[in-house]
């Protein structure tokens, strides 16, 4: 295998990565938003039936039961994301949580607009997924010349 040929796969399947995992990722994103909001849609449909008559008690116990659910659609939702994270993402998720906490404050204190907001965290999205991507491709590169030499050698 030339070096030729092992560029030219290794670029197919970073770009075959990249679109499959933007795919993936925004399909997670859409159903953890639809299931959680559904589950809070129910919790607030058991808060208003009867509202009047509710305690705080009663209001803690329907909290807790929306987080629960809302926690184990999360969990459900953990090994696709992982996988579809690997190799880079893993590492840049901290930087992410500090780019949204200041997005997000951006949209509070009214400097942002939400449209902007959500263009933003796509572009962010994006790029993360374009790195995770390159570094496999790196990955995949590297090892394959390690296995052409090889053969070379032998």
């Amino acid at each position: 295998m030339t070096n030729k040929k092992i560029l030219i796969i290794t670029l197919s399947l970073t770009l075959i990565h990249f679109v499959l995992t933007s795919f993936i990722s925004r399909y997670i994103s859409v159903q953890l938003g639809t299931q959680t909001g559904q589950v809070v849609a129910g919790g607030l449909i058991d808060a208003s039936d009867n509202s009047s008559d509710k305690t705080q008690e009663e209001a803690t116990k329907i909290y807790k039961n929306m987080e629960a659910k809302s926690n184990d659609i999360n969990t459900n939702w953990q090994i696709p994301q992982l996988l579809i994270s690997l190799p880079a993402r893993p590492l840049v998720t901290p930087l992410l949580k500090d780019i949204r906490k200041r997005q997000i404050n951006k949209v509070v204190a009214k400097e942002i607009t939400l449209e902007e907001f959500r263009t933003n965290g796509l572009m962010i999205d994006h790029a993360v997924n374009l790195l995770n991507s390159l570094l496999l491709g790196l990955l995949i590169y590297v090892g394959l010349r390690f296995l052409y030499r090889k053969q070379l050698v032998r």
